[in-house]
């Protein structure tokens, strides 16, 4: 694959700025099936509301066929991270997903791990190198193909359902930056459950729904709402709390087993810089401050966390969930 050099960013997936009528679908609520909700936000010609029954944010209308916005040009694809499998830099969440596969270590030191979602391969070459039988599933056949081609992993070219994976043979099966996609989660989780050895564990990280209805507050309160992608409802059609997972967890026969503000991600300021949309890490003092930020509210989070079922300051949560 040849190194794109132009200077407009090209994005790889389908997502698009707006969405028209003819784009949309409406949808019941993911968790309960209610119907009955109220408008939290607008984006991008699409909704963000909250059920009146159970208190699961999600978007409503949501784009039709979101599940395959990352079913883009390969060649893009990989232009954006090109650095990184040439080996001249690190992926910008390579600590974030380090720290998290030690997490896992602390219950699950090695054995089978199945990653749903598995994009082109960031998150589970680390899993391998860190002692993991490593297995992935990926939808797309553009990232499928550089995950394999790239770095030689196992990866199933399918949605999870359709893989005809052998039932009972995953110590763990991580889902991560992926359950917010999902528009029907009881069905993949039910589908985890039935691939998950009965001792075995399921690590789902999601953005968190609280943190964002703060960060949605104060950017109007601010006169600053405009322009931010608060929410990213071209592609997030659910908006977990940690009381909303517990309950959607709980109605498939899970037990929230751990859970924990996991650590900040910086993503890279390039695009405002040299209009890539680069993988790889800038340096912190270009954007020192929004760093800053994002580590006093991982703190802050982290210790609201351990005494109520919400968190207003922890951008995103993670959840270490096995069978009742």
């Amino acid at each position: 694959m040849e190194n794109v050099t132009s200077d407009d960013y090209i994005r790889g997936g389908t997502q698009k700025s707006y969405y028209a009528e003819d784009e949309r679908e409406y949808c019941l609520c993911p968790l309960c099936g209610s119907e009955d909700f109220f408008k939290i936000d607008d984006d991008k010609g699409l909704q963000v509301v909250q059920c009146k029954r159970c208190d699961l944010i999600y978007t409503n209308p949501r784009a039709k066929n979101s599940e395959e916005n990352y079913f883009g040009d390969a060649d893009t694809f990989y232009n954006e991270a090109a650095l990184i499998f040439k080996g001249k830099k690190p992926h910008h969440r390579d600590k974030n997903y380090t720290n998290q596969l030690n997490e896992i270590k602390k219950i699950k030191t090695k054995g089978k791990l199945l990653d749903v979602g598995a994009n082109m391969g960031f998150f589970l070459r680390i899993a391998r190198n860190m002692g993991f039988d490593t297995e992935g599933v990926e939808p797309s056949p553009s990232l499928t193909k550089i995950a394999v081609e790239q770095w030689n992993l196992k990866i199933h070219c399918a949605f999870l359902e359709d893989a005809n994976l052998p039932k009972e043979s995953y110590d763990i099966i991580t889902l991560i930056d992926v359950f917010e996609h999902v528009a029907i989660p009881k069905a993949l989780l039910k589908t985890c459950s039935e691939l998950l050895k009965p001792d075995g564990i399921i690590v789902i990280k999601v953005p968190n729904g609280d943190y964002n209805k703060l960060k949605m507050k104060l950017a109007k309160l601010t006169a600053k709402d405009n322009g931010i992608d608060i929410w990213d409802c071209c592609e997030h059609v659910a908006h977990y709390t940690p009381s909303t997972f517990k309950k959607m967890a709980e109605s498939c026969g899970f037990r929230v087993k751990k859970r924990m503000i996991p650590l900040p991600i910086h993503p890279p300021i390039w695009p405002s810089l040299v209009g890539h949309c680069y993988q790889y890490p800038s340096p912190h003092i270009l954007d020192w401050k929004r760093v800053m930020l994002r580590n006093i509210f991982y703190w802050i989070g982290s210790i609201e966390l351990l005494f109520r079922d919400k968190s207003n300051f922890g951008p995103d949560l993670m959840f270490i969930i096995e069978k009742k």
